[in-house]
């Protein structure tokens, strides 16, 4: 995941909205030195030494084993940011965070974002945000493009094209794409490279090491230490993977848009898909329900937003859009169903917030004007360094290296699709799950992963299959949307049955994990459990207060939009 870009001109744009002046009372460590804006001004040490940075935070680099095992092979260094709570009390917590992916930057995720965390975990706790191995500021670099950004960008775009089912061109084409990228990565970083250490387990085993270091440095006994976490899809799969290893650990565990932690580990990502078509469909009722003046695509009956929808996609599938505005695009363009199909998925991870957009994307389309389809799809991809200012945490890479090299290390080669057929009938199973994310899906990871060639060391292998763990020092609590897209409420179930004790949230709304719509109700039981332990009672359901094209839903929470922006094809 390594070129040099900023976040997105939207995480700025919220950045500007976060309190400028400096929270750093509170440390668990010492803290060193003049402000500084970039991980690499940073020493690394086994130790927490907390440097102000980026203006209200304080960053630590953490230098691990590579494997714990076998401490001789080397260490690699763990990019931390703390927000600092000024409510300094004994019942404090340090609460480390995931938001996803593989490949999800916890940094960023914390500096662009830290208002709508407070508002699950609230604000009287240090909220952590770290970058996994290899993910933006952490090592070790498995760049398969190392120094060519161009080149990163292209195949990052190139890999997350849809695949067209009913197409043997495109289903044979992306298999062959996939391939060749997953080939060229195991011949840049080979099979005895830092890369194999790059995996779930040595992150889960990371964050330990952090909770270690930092019971150090407050003058604790280490042995005793725990964890407070709170981990958002991918970061289920992270949170779950160290309760299996360490369920004697655990302070406090939230665990949102739950993942199928077999499912993952076998390397399918097979069945996360049931959901995602009762997602989408949720924009048909919430548009004719806002009204014609708040939905552009309005129509006087769901069904009627449906007809003008369908007609829109067959139309652009047929006939691309040419799109040559110059303030739109840097080249003359055009816009295809795949432009679309991919902003649909983007769409439904955040309705509350990205439902009005696509409506008004839609009605540009049904006028054959793609310029707005475009200019949104391209915004994120295109920020660049030169839109940095000294605020804002610089990306390392792009998020989809590391995430073949975590997901594909995990799944141990599992999971077999070495034969087109094979991988054309894994894309028809997706597609029979969700006609509108299926394509997107089989694009994914699981076919990256047929030609990348890792050797995780023994200790780091996670089994695909594992015992119930039948106590934990804390209950963990799950917490899973009605239509989550990408992880179905069904996980959440299936997981709580594996941790016993564990707690169940379920949240009455369309999108990716709770953030997706704000909830006074959810965020009163998080934020209850955070600080006493104690679970929601069995069956309890929250609704939302943000709804698309509702009065109450119109001001759009900026800071979802942003981080589910990037994370289409992913967890």
């Amino acid at each position: 995941m390594k070129y040099s870009t900023g976040v997105s001109v939207a995480t700025l744009a919220l950045l500007s909205s976060v309190s400028a002046n400096p929270i750093l009372k509170h440390r668990q460590s010492r803290t060193n030195g003049s402000m500084v804006y970039d991980f690499t001004t940073l020493t690394s040490s086994t130790e927490l030494n907390w440097t102000p940075c980026f203006n209200q935070f304080t960053c630590a680099l953490l230098k691990v084993p590579l494997d714990y095992e076998e401490p001789g092979v080397g260490t690699t260094d763990i990019a931390f940011i703390k927000w600092s709570t000024n409510a300094t009390n004994s019942s404090t917590q340090d609460i480390l965070i995931n938001p996803g992916g593989p490949g999800g930057s916890g940094v960023d995720f914390v500096m662009s974002g830290i208002s709508i965390i407070q508002r699950y975990v609230g604000t009287a706790h240090n909220i952590i945000g770290f970058d996994p191995r290899s993910v933006n500021n952490s090592g070790p670099d498995i760049s398969c493009f190392p120094g060519k950004e161009g080149t990163q960008r292209f195949y990052d775009e190139d890999l997350r094209r849809p695949v067209d089912i009913n197409n043997t061109r495109s289903l044979g084409e992306t298999f062959a794409r996939a391939g060749a990228v997953g080939d060229w990565c195991s011949r840049v970083n080979p099979r005895n490279s830092s890369a194999r250490y790059v995996n779930t387990v040595a992150t889960a085993t990371d964050m330990l090491t952090f909770v270690e270091a930092a019971a150090v440095a407050r003058g604790e006994d280490k042995e005793k230490a725990k964890l407070s976490y709170f981990g958002i899809s991918y970061g289920t799969v992270l949170g779950s993977t160290f309760a299996a290893l360490f369920p004697d650990r655990i302070e406090r565990m939230i665990l949102d848009a739950v993942v199928d932690l077999e499912d993952y580990y076998e390397g399918k990502w097979a069945n996360n898909l049931p959901d995602a078509d009762g997602a989408v469909r949720t924009f048909f009722k919430a548009c004719h329900e806002g009204g014609n003046s708040s939905c552009p695509l309005w129509a006087n009956s769901p069904e009627g937003v449906e007809k003008r929808f369908n007609a829109i996609f067959s139309d652009l599938t047929e006939n691309p859009i040419p799109v040559s505005a110059v303030l739109n695009t840097n080249t003359p363009t055009i816009v295809t169903i795949d432009d679309l199909k991919a902003f649909i998925g983007q769409a439904a991870y955040a309705p509350a917030d990205l439902f009005p957009i696509l409506a008004n994307i839609l009605a540009d389309l049904e006028k054959r004007d793609g310029d707005s389809l475009k200019t949104w799809s391209g915004s994120a991809a295109d920020a660049d360094a030169d839109s940095c200012s000294n605020n804002t945490a610089r990306w390392r890479g792009v998020d989809y290296e590391p995430r073949y090299y975590i997901a594909c290390n995990d799944a141990n080669n599992r999971f077999n699709l070495s034969t087109l057929a094979n991988y054309t009938d894994y894309s028809r199973q997706q597609y029979k799950q969700s006609q509108y994310l299926g394509e997107l899906w089989a694009a994914g990871t699981s076919v990256i992963c047929r030609q990348l060639v890792v050797n995780p060391p023994e200790s780091q292998i996670f089994p695909a299959t594992f015992p119930n763990i039948n106590s934990t020092s804390t209950p963990i609590l799950f917490v899973g949307n009605t239509l989550d897209p990408v992880t179905p409420l069904r996980h959440a179930k299936k997981m709580q049955g594996r941790f016993a004790g564990a707690g169940l949230l379920t949240q009455d709304s369309p999108g990716h994990a709770a953030l997706a719509a704000r909830s006074a109700c959810t965020s009163r039981y998080l934020q209850d459990y955070i600080r006493s332990g104690s679970l929601p009672p069995e069956g309890t359901v929250c609704k939302v207060e943000q709804v698309a094209f509702q009065a109450s839903g119109r001001s759009t929470n900026g800071t979802t939009v942003t981080l589910r922006k990037r994370h289409t094809v992913g967890l």
